[in-house]
């Protein structure tokens, strides 16, 4: 009897090991940041590290905090600029890895500011008194398109910033809803490609090598709690960026990225692959963000980067 209940039960943990998974809900805003996730969930390299990920999109990065706090997702993708202000408000939020990494030399630029087709804005003096969109006020690339006027010697505070999601950027500009709008790849190229503006500069030129662009978060209390899920996240994501970067699985990446974009199937061979991925989470790679964030009046104080970065 005893030999016939250890075999039923061992072939009941055999049948189920999604019971040893840990379930994860990861909420990120739509971009070829998250490739690694995005291709670790459709080739199934979550599920090889025992962890049961689902992908959600938000709408911006200043809901994700408060899903964090509320348990609605345990691993979330802010900006370093979002996660700085919520530490600065007291949520411990921790850095699990980072999403990318800005690159010392970036064969394809990847982010822009593109002016309305008929606008005659060229320079960061043209952009006074304009209406400049970017997907989230106090964002990353909020602060980044700013840091970008300020160092063309314009007043950033002079100019009309608003907020206007990715994907109606393009119809935003043929609208006159924007005059100008801060992106990212696969948006930016497509808003290139359907005329409805023109590249008059790289926001992303003002971010010293090595800084994180985007990265993975949890509360510190999750993490603590989890820390083989993180190493096994960080695997993942490692083992991701291997695939990603094999030139045999291009078709397969760019279908990724179209399908957690929520781009046509059709403008997936159009997509530029991401070249900047880096799953690294290393203190040094805040440093640009707590001194921008500082200096735009978003945060007074200056963390201690390193404790910010789970173990």
């Amino acid at each position: 009897m005893r030999v016939g209940f250890a075999l039923a039960l061992a072939a009941a943990l055999a049948a189920s090991p999604a019971l040893a998974a840990t379930k994860i809900t990861l909420l990120y805003t739509p971009g070829d940041s998250f490739t690694e996730s995005y291709v670790a969930k459709d080739q199934g390299i979550f599920d090889k590290h025992d962890l049961a990920v689902t992908l959600t999109a938000a709408q911006n990065g200043s809901v994700i905090t408060a899903a964090l706090i509320a348990d609605s997702a345990q691993i979330g993708a802010p900006t370093p600029t979002v996660l700085l202000q919520a530490h600065e408000q007291g949520v411990d939020l921790v850095v699990l890895a980072s999403a990318n990494r800005n690159p010392i030399q970036p064969p394809v630029s990847e982010t822009g500011i593109v002016a309305r087709e008929g606008s005659n804005i060229r320079t960061a003096a043209d952009l006074i008194g304009k209406k400049h969109a970017v997907p989230g006020l106090g964002g990353t690339i909020d602060v980044l398109t700013k840091k970008w006027v300020q160092t063309r010697g314009v007043d950033y505070r002079k100019v009309h910033w608003i907020e206007m999601q990715f994907p109606t950027m393009p119809d935003g500009l043929k609208a006159g809803l924007a005059d100008v709008v801060s992106a990212v790849d696969p948006f930016l190229h497509r808003i290139v490609a359907t005329k409805a503006g023109t590249i008059i500069g790289d926001f992303g030129d003002v971010m010293p090598p090595g800084t994180m662009v985007v990265v993975y978060a949890a509360t510190r209390d999750w993490a603590k709690a989890h820390a083989d899920a993180v190493k096994a996240f960080r695997a993942a994501l490692d083992e991701s960026k291997k695939f990603v970067e094999n030139p045999a699985h291009a078709d397969a990446v760019k279908a990724s990225i179209a399908r957690y974009v929520h781009l046509p199937p059709q403008a997936a061979a159009a997509i530029h692959l991401p070249t900047n991925l880096d799953w690294r989470p290393l203190p040094q790679g805040l440093y640009f963000w707590i001194a921008a964030c500082r200096e735009q009046g978003l945060i007074s104080r200056a963390p201690n980067a390193a404790t910010l970065i789970a173990p």
